[in-house]
């Protein structure tokens, strides 16, 4: 039996939180891409390897 190989990762948000999201101002949208890249930026190589490989479903 051939067994059925997922990658990555899913998850489900409701049309509410979307919309909710989107009618956030788009400075404050990037404002947190921002934040999160500089909070990665701190993270040891072996962190951000582990977060890459989970990302692309090697994990």
């Amino acid at each position: 039996m051939k067994k059925n190989k997922t990658q990555g990762f899913d998850y489900y948000l409701s049309k509410e939180a979307i919309r909710g999201y989107k009618e956030k101002p788009p400075e404050l949208r990037l404002q947190w891409l921002y934040m999160g890249n500089l909070l990665r930026k701190g993270y040891s190589k072996r962190v951000i390897k582990l977060q890459d490989k989970f990302r692309e479903g090697k994990i």
